[in-house]
């Protein structure tokens, strides 16, 4: 069985085989209070058992028992916040700015312009459009320029106080 090991001196998380050896690392910065997952990486021949996603998950556990928030500068970090919200609330900003209104949506994601409309942040694509140029928008906690920005579920958008983050629409059924 495989195990994770937290190398603080390191900065990073390491996953390692029976025989100790490393077949995958998460690399982090620590700062003020906020752990930057900066790099996810699995040896090719230890790829396909999961192991990204348990190193992640390593890091969310100790974020969450430190007090830590997280910032997912690596890809890998977002697609898996995505499949586990139950974590969203660490990410980097969402702590800041109170309850987040879920707006459903029918495909994988939305433009960020049409998440401020359909949350009703904004009257129209203008002022969307407006607010967004201006930098007064941020997306996980970072400012976001282009109204055209794809928002995933679990990704948290924020403006004039109020945030906002995309789910999957119900499918229904009877």
């Amino acid at each position: 069985m495989t195990s994770i090991v937290h190398l603080p001196e390191s900065q990073r998380w390491e996953a390692r085989d029976e025989q100790g050896s490393a077949v995958g690392y998460l690399s982090y910065q620590l700062v003020d209070g906020v752990l930057d997952l900066q790099h996810t990486v699995v040896d090719p021949a230890a790829s396909g058992q999961g192991l990204g996603g348990r190193l992640v998950e390593e890091a969310l556990l100790h974020a969450r028992a430190e007090g830590l928030q997280v910032r997912p500068t690596c890809p890998f970090v977002p697609a898996y916040l995505e499949k586990h919200p139950e974590h969203q609330d660490l990410v980097e900003g969402y702590a800041d700015t109170g309850s987040v209104q879920e707006v459903p949506i029918r495909d994988a994601s939305i433009r960020l312009g049409q998440l401020l409309k359909l949350a009703g942040l904004v009257p129209d694509g203008a002022m969307a459009r407006m607010v967004i140029e201006n930098g007064e928008v941020t997306l996980d906690g970072e400012p976001s320029l282009r109204r055209g920005t794809q928002v995933r579920p679990g990704q948290v958008a924020s403006y004039a106080g109020e945030s906002v983050t995309p789910v999957p629409e119900s499918t229904g059924g009877g």
